[in-house]
């Protein structure tokens, strides 16, 4: 199984990100609430997995949009099992282990 379809299994889709990107170089996987949590909740959570190619780092954080409008970011995220093996598979596939 790839990376991609790791992650695609429990829900985010993947945006790559290349050298003619303003935002930066890397992968970018997106997991994003049903709206219907904006009717039950009053917000929708999306979290982000980041993967920068020019420093090897990995971002990871969620961003909260308020019923208001207002956006707010989260500066600690947890990965549960399934989404730490997606990133090790990421990780595998970048071979940045190896250089």
């Amino acid at each position: 199984m790839t990376a991609k379809e790791a992650f695609e299994k429990i829900g985010y889709k993947q945006i790559i990100y290349n050298e003619n990107e303003l935002i930066f170089k890397g992968i970018q996987y997106i997991k994003k609430d049903d709206d219907s949590e904006m009717e039950r909740v009053g917000m929708l959570c999306t979290k982000y997995i980041e993967f920068y190619f020019t420093h090897k780092e990995i971002a990871i954080y969620t961003t909260h949009e308020h019923r208001n409008g207002n956006i707010s970011k989260s500066s600690v995220e947890i990965l549960n099992l399934e989404e730490y093996n997606a990133v090790k598979i990421q990780i595998d596939e970048l071979e940045w282990q190896n250089k």
